[in-house]
């Protein structure tokens, strides 16, 4: 027998028993879009982790506070620190402080509640951020304390009513401040990374010295500290330096963190990982179910054609032929399933990834890779009853039908 004419009884058989193949196919379909969904999702996030960490350059160690400082201690990480790690460590070729304020700015209709940044003109070279117009404040103008600020995107088109914001005045708190510049609207997309639930683009940067109470200037907390290290040391060696240096100014006590592009990264692959592991779980248990669901499914088949299959043989069909026929109709039923499913996992990943926000990255490769497990699959399970099919005595299975 030819190799069409296998194909097509192979095809005749799934078409007469529509209802069986389809839930058996049903089940493929739902173990080939878990894994297009997995491969898709997860392959998007890392690139978006790999992305952000490039963008924001690799050189660069933040610290931060951990936990809830007890009424009446120091802060954990302050300006001080700050300073001193810039002066004490040759490596650290600048230093972006920042402390987080929750103010408000008044509308001419209400007061909303803003978080005002208060940082040095470090901070925008260090963190990369973009400008839409105007510039970051000086060296000098954080020295003096001088009333102006710096807008996110997003904060300037909500907290400017006019459509200049540029050289505008907003009240922050209880002063006013010129705005003169105003961030990109990408430059809160690709920044983001260790970061305290900041957001480039909807906040409002002042000279950090505006920030400060009059009293124990150096004493005040920060937020966070960034420091930029030199390109001749590895961050990854620079950090336990500095974690020293502040448990020193600490008097041995470390109630902050001290976090890298490699940390960070690692802990990116650590928390993704259980949700890979999940998601595998889930497509292999769909395949799964789709390879028991067509185990029986064969065998039923067989079963019911039990005298086609007697006739077939005595008319001098060979073993061969009748495994290969019912191996056939399990890999057309795994193929139309997984083809549905690779589509359906395309759709819905590509939906999730538009809804996030996140790259969608899925390659040919790994949708063939999803098609092949799921022929493999089809042929482990129809095998034996593909075998057991082609074993029977015509005579006997004439005799025993039904």
């Amino acid at each position: 027998m030819k190799a069409g004419d296998l194909v097509h009884d192979a095809a005749r058989g799934v078409r007469l028993h529509r209802v069986r193949s389809g839930i058996t196919a049903a089940g493929f379909a739902a173990g080939a879009a878990a894994a297009v969904a997995l491969f898709a999702i997860t392959g998007g996030a890392r690139a978006e982790i790999l992305r952000r960490l490039a963008a924001l350059g690799i050189e660069l160690v933040a610290v931060r506070p951990v936990g809830e400082a007890a009424p009446g201690a120091p802060p954990a990480l302050t300006f001080g620190d700050a300073e001193s790690l810039s002066r004490s460590l040759r490596f650290v070729r600048a230093v972006a402080p920042v402390r987080a304020v929750e103010s408000s700015i008044l509308l001419p209709t209400e007061r909303v509640s803003v978080r005002a940044i208060g940082t040095t003109s470090e901070f925008f070279t260090l963190r990369r951020l973009r400008f839409q117009r105007g510039r970051a404040f000086g060296a000098d103008e954080v020295a003096r304390g001088d009333a102006v600020c710096v807008l996110g995107a997003e904060a300037a088109r909500r907290f400017v009513a006019s459509g200049e914001v540029y050289g505008s005045l907003v009240k922050v708190g209880g002063n006013w401040y010129r705005v003169i510049g105003v961030l990109a609207a990408e430059s809160s997309g690709a920044t983001q990374w260790a970061g305290e639930g900041t957001n480039p683009g909807r906040e409002v940067y002042l000279p950090i010295t505006n920030t400060f109470a009059a009293d124990a200037f150096r004493r005040q907390g920060l937020a966070e500290a960034w420091l930029a290290i030199d390109s001749s040391v590895d961050p990854e060696a620079a950090a336990p330096i500095v974690e020293r240096v502040l448990e020193n100014r600490h008097e041995g006590t470390q109630r902050f963190e001290v976090t890298t592009a490699a940390r960070l990264l690692s802990e990116h692959r650590a928390t993704r990982g259980l949700l890979n592991r999940l998601l595998f779980l889930v497509s292999l248990a769909a395949f799964a179910l789709g390879g028991v669901g067509m185990t029986t499914a064969s065998w039923q088949n067989v079963r019911s054609r039990t005298r086609e299959i007697a006739i077939r043989r005595a008319v001098g069909a060979r073993q061969s032929e009748v495994l290969a026929q019912f191996v056939l109709e399990g890999v057309v039923l795994a193929a139309g399933g997984a083809a549905v499913g690779i589509a359906a996992g395309i759709a819905g990943s590509g939906v999730a990834s538009w809804m996030s926000d996140w790259p969608w990255m899925l390659s040919p490769l790994e949708a063939a890779l999803t098609f092949a497990l799921a022929l493999a699959l089809a042929i482990v399970s129809t095998l034996y009853p593909a075998a057991y099919a082609a074993a029977l005595d015509p005579i006997v299975a004439l005799r025993f039908d039904r």
